[in-house]
């Protein structure tokens, strides 16, 4: 697991990856930026109150709402361009360090769509539902938080990798073979998400992680005789 986060962070800033780090980040500025616009338009049409200084008050208050909304969504917005660039980021990894072992499965391109989108949608709903508990829960939920992510980013991220190598029906079998290992691979992706500013880093990191943790696992089967991929 080491290894596969010390191989993860030396080449996420290389050239292929900040290639594909830009574009996103320039899509995610420009959709962020679209929605900050048309939140700030759509409070025009809030009536005032008639009083200047609470009206003034207001106008802070929903601007500052509007900031603080747009900081949330950063995670979630630069999560909706990933899976342009998902396969992109898989083949990256697999060619700079396993170029015998490259994804040999043909893999058409409304699967990896929907696997990203899915990862989107499991990164969107449970961090609306742990986030509060961070807060409510001093600690605890934090550790909440760790562990929830930790078991459903583990599942998306690593169904999106092992996709480039095996049958949908089979990805499942292989992943509660190695719940654990993939569980703590998740946990290392969620430990990165819990920290500001890095956290949009996720959807590339958490890419590039577990196509390491997939073919340790993948090695380790080999060893054992177990049916390797297909």
């Amino acid at each position: 697991m080491i290894g596969a986060f010390g191989k993860t962070l030396s080449q996420i800033f290389s050239r292929p990856f900040r290639s594909i780090l830009w574009r996103s980040l320039g899509m995610t500025i420009l959709l962020l930026v679209t929605l900050g616009a048309l939140g700030l338009w759509g409070t025009g049409f809030i009536p005032n109150l008639g009083i200047a200084w609470a009206d003034t008050i207001i106008d802070v208050l929903i601007d500052a709402l509007v900031i603080i909304a747009l900081i949330f969504l950063v995670i979630p917005v630069t999560a909706i361009f990933i899976p342009l660039f998902q396969d992109e980021v898989a083949t990256a990894v697999e060619t700079r360090h396993y170029p015998a072992e490259s994804g040999p499965r043909e893999q058409g391109i409304f699967e990896g769509i929907w696997l990203g989108l899915k990862a989107l949608f499991v990164l969107l709903g449970v961090n609306l539902l742990a986030l509060p508990l961070v807060f409510l829960l001093p600690g605890l939920g934090f550790v909440i938080f760790l562990i929830v992510n930790g078991f459903l980013l583990g599942r998306e991220f690593f169904e999106a990798a092992a996709v480039r190598h095996y049958p949908p029906a089979q990805i499942k079998t292989l992943r509660r073979r190695h719940s654990g290992r993939v569980f703590l691979a998740g946990m290392v992706v969620a430990g990165v998400l819990a920290i500001p500013f890095i956290n949009i880093l996720v959807p590339l990191f958490g890419t590039a992680f577990m196509v390491h943790v997939l073919h340790r696992i993948m090695a380790k089967d080999a060893a054992k005789g177990t049916p390797g991929a297909v």
